[in-house]
This record gives structure tokens, sequence and C-alpha cells, in this order.
């Protein structure tokens, strides 16, 4: 631009668009999480301090698994008035479309909550995915995780700096399928970009009955290996940490996953106050590496021992 001849320097128009950025507010995001009625005192602790901390405008948009009453459906709205409860019955008949051609999908749905996990946290509505477990606690402002575009180009996950929890065994990634899953990820908290979501990959995977070993563990070990294939990365484990009973809480933490086997040893952190810091904390990520199935097999062998022996010597 160009004013009585004088023109306006390259280095004003990035201040300028800056300075209109930081005056327009940030849309909310749609943060999901899946909820039953045996957790809902659990999830309205814990998904407050959420929308409390994030400096990202988030809404809530809980999943249930069927089990919620009317009265727990009261009392999340009264807790969480910009958010909304998705019905099962509604996400039934959504997703009955939706995996119309997907019929390995659609029957793992049918027979595991997990595919509500793997599923429609993903499918069911436009957009990328943002979920959260509804057992993470935050404790103190943070930004740059639940925001407009974080998850474009790229999944997200919490990095298990303990087990490989994976449904599969160490020969099933040296057959001629050719599985390749991410080390050690814990899906408490999922974000994808849709672009990356490869349903059809989705739907194969789970047409493998062998890589079933540990049912429960089918849905992580399916989000491991779309993980690969969709850029994935982790939020630092410094920042939120999967609380086994040899995990640490420091002053770079922002939130606890506070995981059902070993939620007692930590109840001071779960009814701890907020930090009353201001200082906001930049979300960190990390990047993924494939995990080798002699990893694996060592990994699945010490499991094993402490589960067996170890949980008298030794604490994960």
């Amino acid at each position: 631009m160009e004013a009585g001849g004088w023109k306006w320097p390259a280095s004003f128009w990035p201040i300028l668009n800056a300075r209109i950025e930081t005056m327009i507010p940030a849309a909310a995001i749609n943060v999901r999480t899946l909820l039953c009625h045996r957790d809902v005192d659990l999830g309205i602790h814990c998904l407050a301090s959420l929308v409390q901390c994030s400096v990202d405008p988030v809404n809530l948009v809980i999943h249930e698994d069927g089990s919620l009453t009317p009265g727990d459906r009261a009392r999340l709205q009264a807790a969480f008035p910009e958010g909304r409860v998705v019905e099962r019955k509604r996400a039934d008949e959504g997703m009955a479309e939706k995996l119309r051609h997907h019929p390995h999908a659609r029957q793992f749905r049918e027979a595991s909550v997990w595919g509500l996990k793997l599923l429609d946290v993903a499918l069911l509505e436009e957009g990328d995915c943002f979920y959260i477990d509804s057992d993470i606690r935050f404790s103190r402002p943070f930004s740059g995780l639940f925001r407009e575009g974080s998850a474009k180009g790229r999944s997200v996950f919490l990095k298990d700096t303990v087990w490989q929890a994976y449904s599969v065994r160490p020969w099933h990634l040296c057959d001629r399928r050719k599985l390749r899953v991410a080390s050690g990820i814990n899906t408490g908290l999922t974000m994808i970009d849709r672009e990356l979501y490869d349903l059809d990959f989705v739907d194969w995977f789970l047409a493998q009955p062998d890589w079933r070993v540990i049912p429960a563990w089918t849905e992580p070990t399916c989000w491991a290996a779309l993980a690969l294939r969709a850029n994935g990365q982790v939020v630092s484990p410094r920042q939120i940490t999967n609380l086994y009973p040899s995990a640490k809480v420091t002053h770079e933490t922002i939130a606890g996953h506070f995981l059902s086997a070993h939620r007692g040893r930590w109840q001071a952190e779960f009814d701890a106050p907020m930090c009353e810091t201001k200082e906001v904390a930049a979300v960190m990520f990390e990047s993924l590496a494939r995990v080798g199935p002699l990893a694996l097999c060592l990994n699945q062998c010490k499991r094993k021992l402490q589960n067996t022996l170890g949980h008298k010597i030794w604490r994960p």
C-alpha cells in the first residue's frame, strides 16, 4: 500500500495480522470423551479441570456407553452447560451408516465398548478428532493442545513409558502382513487429522482375529498401527504423565492420567487444588518410533514376570 508516495514496510503486515488474530476469539474445539454411569463423579472432577485449565476454549462432547441414567445426563449438563451428551441410541444409528461397508469394524463396535473409542470419536461427526479419557486431571494452565489446526497432518497420543500395552505378539510383526506399530502409546489422549484416519485400514486390522490375543487392548493396538501411517506423535510425558507407582510429578507436569489400577496411590494429587500460577505451559510434542519384535518380546516378558512375581519386589 502506498500513500502520498510512502510505502508500508513489508514487516508491517505480519505484525498487523498477528494483532488482529489476538483480537478475534478462538473458536471452541469439541473435545470428546467416553463415559459410563460408574465414572460420572470421576468424569465431572477431571473434565472440569480440563475446561478450567485449557487457555484454548473447549466444548465437551460426552459419548456414553449406554449406561448413563437421566439423572447422570442432567448432572453432566449442569456441570458443563456448553457441552452435550451423545446418547448411545443416536450414536448407534449414525455409526450403522458410517460402517455400512466395513463389516469387521461394525462387528467390533457391536461386540466391544472400546469400539466407540476407536470408531465413534473419530467418525460420528465431522472434523478432526480430539479425544481425552475422563480420568485425566489437569492442574495448571496450558495451551496448544486443543486448538484449531493442532491435529492437522498428524496424530497425537500419550506416551506410555512403562508398557507396550498391545494385543499382538512379537511374531505378528514378522509375518507377510507386515504389521507395524508405534512404540508405547496410551490412548488416554487421541487426536488425529480426519484426512489421516483410514477406515479401510482399521477394518483390515480388525479382520485379523489372531491380533486380539488380549481383546481389551485391540483398540490401542489399532491406534498404534494407525499412528505410523498418520505422522504419530506424543505429548511429552513430562507434561501429561501416566501415573504408575514410579511416576514423578514435577513443576513441568500439567496433568496426570489416573490409571485405575494405581489411582489409590495418587489420591493426594487427585484431590489437590489447582496450581495458582498464571504462567501458561505450552504443550510440547515428541515423535513416535516403531517398536520391533525383540523390544515387544522383552517388554511382554517383563510384564508377565511383574504380574506373577514382580509385584512383590518391583512396581512399574
